[in-house]
């Protein structure tokens, strides 16, 4: 996270679209107002626009505003998401569900910063800066020709993946009091501190709704709990249903609890360990990495992209190999 913030800080500064990705309640939007809000452009609006939201039929006019008579019940003339946001930020979220004659509008706006209402024939400049965000891989939809190629490089020359809340262990305790503490102050009650338990708990939890869905499972601890602890028993219940007591761990150690998850994902996060742990070991050369793990490396490559090992980590582990931390092979 420290390396995300880091590169967030350096892209918000410059002119380029920035491309946020990342799982469904990892905190894109969050980000995008914080590239805003470090850009020179803090003093104008953050316009944000959920794309998912907007019906295909209407998306043009949306962003780009019509004039009266445009279309049936266009009685006057409206201004578009791109007006709105001039002199500041748009936020593009869930780019992905974009249909292609959109995604070739907003092409054209970003290569050319102008825009023409719908139905007119007059462009007008604008002065916006995009930031876009999604949950969809949209390489592999570049494969498959549902996303414009050229939009998708037009917006990936500054990326940000803001990594899942299941490998960011060392947040969880920290953003968990965080909204427990404000959730508290929201119901004007005196703070609480999480049990021991219910911090076993909330660690073992695999977070698939990530830091929203903490967010609000502390929102409900909160209001649960009518003293100053917040116990097991106050967490939601769909928390705990994915959780047991241990038969061999009563009464000795009853905070112990065992967690059961999917083999695949079990699998999938030992995978990245690994790949990981070997392109440290081959100071990022992707080839001997793939060889020591005894994997092809069109499938080394094809499992980086899916697990969001980018070139920030091989440009780290090269940096480390530079300065004899990391020996070459």
């Amino acid at each position: 996270m420290k390396r995300v913030v880091a590169e967030l800080e350096l892209m918000a500064r410059t002119r380029l679209p920035i491309l946020i990705l990342g799982e469904t309640g990892v905190g894109k939007e969050i980000s995008a107002r914080a590239a805003h809000q470090l850009s020179p452009r803090n003093r104008g609006p953050f316009v944000g626009v959920n794309c998912a939201a907007i019906p295909a039929g209407l998306m043009e006019s949306e962003l780009f505003g019509y004039q009266r008579g445009a279309f049936s019940g266009a009685t006057g003339p409206h201004a578009g998401y791109f007006e709105a946001a001039s002199g500041g930020t748009l936020f593009l979220d869930e780019i992905g569900e974009l249909n292609l004659d959109a995604q070739a509008c907003l092409l054209r706006v970003l290569g050319e910063n102008r825009i023409a209402r719908l139905g007119s024939t007059t462009e007008q400049p604008v002065d916006v800066r995009v930031v876009a965000a999604t949950n969809r891989d949209l390489e592999a939809h570049v494969r498959a020709g549902s996303f414009r190629a050229d939009l998708y490089f037009r917006l990936c020359g500054a990326t940000l993946v803001v990594p899942p809340l299941r490998d960011r262990p060392l947040d969880l305790p920290r953003l968990a009091r965080g909204f427990l503490c404000a959730a508290r102050r929201e119901l004007h009650r005196e703070d609480a501190r999480l049990s021991d338990m219910a911090m076993t708990c909330i660690r073992q939890h695999p977070w698939p709704g990530n830091v929203r869905e903490l967010r609000d499972a502390m929102v409900y601890a909160a209001a649960a709990a009518s003293g100053d602890v917040v116990e097991l028993a106050h967490l939601p219940p769909r928390l705990l249903r994915r959780v047991m007591w241990s038969s061999s761990a009563q009464p000795e150690h009853p905070e112990r609890l065992v967690q059961f998850r999917p083999l695949r994902r079990e699998l999938a996060e030992l995978t990245q360990l690994r790949m990981r742990e070997a392109l440290t070991a081959t100071a990022g050369n992707q080839s001997a990495a793939a060889a020591l793990l005894e994997m092809s490396r069109r499938t080394f490559i094809s499992k980086m992209r899916e697990f969001g090992i980018g070139a920030a980590d091989l440009r780290e582990r090269r940096a480390l190999r530079n300065r004899h931390t990391v020996p070459p092979r």
